[in-house]
């Protein structure tokens, strides 16, 4: 029974699967405020299951069971996936590119996540990491199809190019103070608004999470070339 408690960040995985499930369901009556949310409390759930689990230090009490398995199945249904059909359906895209952009981030999503060990133990990943939940900022700012459409192609080129990006809080798994978890926090401080308000809640919150992203996917970059920013992965939460 002592051992039961360690099974409780998989379970909190598995409950961002089973809040997949219920947003792509949403989706398909049609309820789209509903399908937001549900991807959402997804989102929340990828904050913390890992956290949880090094915390506890399941992977050694559980050692037959791969969490890491179960938080790629759902990152890359819950938090590309999913989303990706909601932004498709509610016509987010340019028609005409909207199918291949669907296609193209999972695609792309998954070449990403078989990766990810290599990645994290260089210190860095090779190509964006695959961020198309962000793609949600342009859905509640309720911007032309163009924009959205334009950095959905770029997240799918980047996602495959050759630049090196630094493992820093584009990887939802750090905590600590500093630029390593500027996102997170910011997802942290702005989801209570988000989550009850939607598109309603302040234009602002989404341009910050915005002009992070951008500066995440530009800046940091050069700042790893440079030598400004040191190829290493240095989780502690």
């Amino acid at each position: 029974m002592k051992k039961l408690i360690y099974y409780i960040p998989h379970a909190a995985t598995l409950t961002g699967l089973a809040f997949a499930a219920l947003a792509l369901m949403a989706l398909i009556d049609n309820r789209y405020d509903a399908s937001a949310r549900f991807c959402l409390l997804v989102l929340l759930v990828d904050r913390i299951d890992g956290t949880m689990a090094r915390q506890m230090k399941v992977r050694e009490k559980l050692p037959g069971i791969s969490g890491e398995v179960l938080d790629i199945i759902t990152d890359l249904v819950g938090l590309t996936f999913v989303p990706m059909i909601l932004f498709w359906k509610t016509g987010l895209f340019v028609d005409a590119l909207a199918p291949w952009l669907v296609c193209g981030a999972v695609v792309t999503a998954s070449w990403k996540y078989a990766r990810k060990e290599t990645f994290l133990g260089k210190g860095y990943s090779l190509g964006a990491p695959p961020v198309f939940f962000s793609l949600f900022i342009f859905y509640f700012l309720e911007l032309p199809p163009w924009y959205p459409t334009i950095y959905a192609v770029g997240l799918i080129a980047l996602g495959w190019s050759a630049i090196r990006f630094p493992i820093t809080c584009l990887v939802t798994t750090h905590w600590q103070p500093g630029y390593k978890s500027i996102i997170n926090w910011l997802t942290a401080i702005f989801f209570i608004p988000v989550f009850m308000l939607l598109n309603d809640a302040p234009a602002v919150i989404y341009w910050i999470m915005l002009a992070a992203m951008l500066i995440q996917l530009t800046v940091y970059p050069w700042l790893l070339h440079l030598g400004i920013i040191k190829p290493v992965f240095d989780r502690k939460y």
